[in-house]
This record gives C-alpha cells, structure tokens and sequence, in this order.
C-alpha cells in the first residue's frame, strides 16, 4: 500500500498513480527530491558517466550550494570541493578529471540525461539515429511544433505519447535555458550515421 502523502515530493505531498502503469509519482512536480533524483541520473553511468560522481558527492555539493542544476557540475573547481568535509586532494583531482572527460558526451546520452518523461536510453539512442545531429533535432523540437511532433510519433518505438513529451519538454522556456547553457559546457557529438 502506498502512503498519500510523501513530505519529499514537496507541495503538499502528494503522490499519484501514473496512469496505465504499476508506478507512483509526486504530484507537485519540481520538488526537491524530483531534482535531486534527476541530478543523480545525469551523472550516472549510462548518462554523463562522472566517475567519482555519486548520490553522496550531488548531495555535498547541493547541500553547500556548489550547485543548483547539472550544468553548475561543469564550472566546479578544486577550490569548491576541497574544503568540504570527506573530500581528499587525489578524489577531488580524480572527480574534476572524470568532468573534463564528460564534456564531450554522444547525442543519444544527452538527450538520456536530461530526465524527459517517457524517455529512456532505448528511445533516446532511436531518436539520435533519426536524427543525426542534435542541432538538427534541437531547431525543430523548438521550432513549429506540429512537424517535430509528426516526425518524432514517425519514428518506430516512439508514438504520440512519448512524441508530445519531448517536444513539451523542449518548448518549455526553463528548459531551453538549461539546454542553452549546457551546450556552453559541453560538446553533444553527432551520431554517426552508417554509409551502405
């Protein structure tokens, strides 16, 4: 049985089924926990993969305001991580070393990291496929809605559901900013694209 309140979700606490699936959600999107969360996956493995970079490292540096949003990971300094408690010389080197290596990242893990609804790693890799290039896909997710949306329902395993998520997330102005910004860190390299 689920509880009907959970105070992390933030708002009132509420939580919902999600509909059609056997999983709960927080009501009140945008909460603490949801953005924590979300800063976990970013550097997880199959997204930005920043070793060295974990659950209790986001939580110091959330904690002490080094950072805000993933793309504050990417303007850390030694300086920053150094004095906070648990955090040695060599792990701190390692950690800022593992971020300069994330700073070139595959188009199919940007778009993975970035926590859209009913995006996963499957249907983000089918999108940098069709796609090719994340400028391409960026200018029309952005632009006139109705082709990014038919073109993305088009592509085999994505449909019209998961289509108006992205192009919702994408329109939405926060998230542009939070792209825009990221894309001043980071490289998102093109799929490459077999020749026959």
């Amino acid at each position: 049985t689920f509880p009907n309140h959970v105070p992390e979700c933030g708002g009132d606490g509420s939580i919902e089924r999600i509909p059609g699936q056997v999983a709960y959600r927080c009501v009140f999107r945008g909460g603490a926990a949801e953005h924590r969360r979300k800063l976990y996956h970013f550097v997880s493995k199959k997204c930005f993969d920043i070793d060295g970079l974990g659950p209790k490292q986001i939580d110091a540096f959330l904690e002490n305001n080094l950072i805000s949003s993933s793309d504050d990971i990417f303007t850390l300094k030694k300086g920053d991580i150094l004095p906070l408690p648990r955090f040695a010389e060599k792990s701190v080197d390692n950690i800022l070393q593992a971020i300069e290596k994330a700073r070139e990242v595959s188009f199919a893990r940007f778009i993975f990291a970035l926590s859209i609804d009913h995006v996963g790693e499957e249907t983000a890799e089918d999108i940098a496929k069709h796609f090719g290039k994340f400028k391409d896909f960026y200018t029309k997710v952005t632009g006139v809605k109705s082709s990014a949306f038919e073109e993305l329902s088009a592509i085999y395993g994505i449909g019209e559901k998961v289509a108006e998520s992205i192009v919702t997330w994408f329109l939405n102005i926060d998230n542009q900013k939070l792209v825009q910004r990221l894309l001043e860190q980071v490289t998102v390299l093109d799929e490459k694209v077999d020749d026959f």
